[in-house]
């Protein structure tokens, strides 16, 4: 039953979180190349846009200890380290935090509280939203992620995953904020 409330509780998330309002100057020809991070690329320098803003759930921790073969998917996440780069961007003003609900700008004080009530070791989602990339020479794919928002699971008393709690959102690469998953 726990398990089919997080893939629910997922199903939801991505399904409010992955609507993306279509502009009219949208161009979606595949012709259309760009220049990305040059760590990333190899020797002819570009590549073709095959996915703008799109959005993902990732579980990062295992929800569910019977699900043994999930510790395998989830066996090289450094989540702690991440969270630990991110929480102390934010607190040194490098980066700035947003409520994933209402997508507005929330203050350190806000952060703080956030981390009062919830724990870092709970976190057990990443949301991403990547542009990806397609270098059809190399025949390489990158992505290039624009933002994430850290999900704390939720649990009862006795231990049992309830669902879980949106955190903290950041942008990367000059990635102008989205609305909030309440405007969806």
């Amino acid at each position: 039953m726990k398990l089919k409330h997080l893939f629910l509780f997922a199903f939801i998330f991505i399904l409010f979180g992955s609507c993306k309002q279509k502009s009219s100057e949208e161009n979606t020809s595949v012709t259309n190349t760009v220049t990305i991070n040059q760590d990333n690329l190899t020797q002819n320098q570009k590549a073709i846009k095959i996915a703008d803003t799109i959005m993902y759930i990732a579980n990062v921790k295992n929800p569910d200890p019977e699900a043994y073969y999930m510790d395998d998917w989830l066996g090289g996440i450094k989540t702690q380290l991440l969270a630990d780069k991110i929480f102390d961007a934010v607190y040194a003003k490098k980066l700035k935090a947003y409520d994933y609900i209402t997508g507005e700008e929330m203050t350190i004080e806000d952060v703080k509280n956030l981390e009062n009530e919830y724990n870092r070791k709970d976190i057990g989602q990443i949301l991403f939203t990547e542009d990806w990339y397609f270098d059809e020479k190399e025949l390489k794919i990158y992505k290039q992620v624009n933002s994430i928002m850290l999900a704390y699971f939720r649990y009862d008393e006795e231990g049992n995953l309830l669902g879980n709690k949106s955190g903290i959102r950041v942008y990367f690469n000059g990635t102008k904020p989205m609305r909030g998953a309440q405007d969806y």
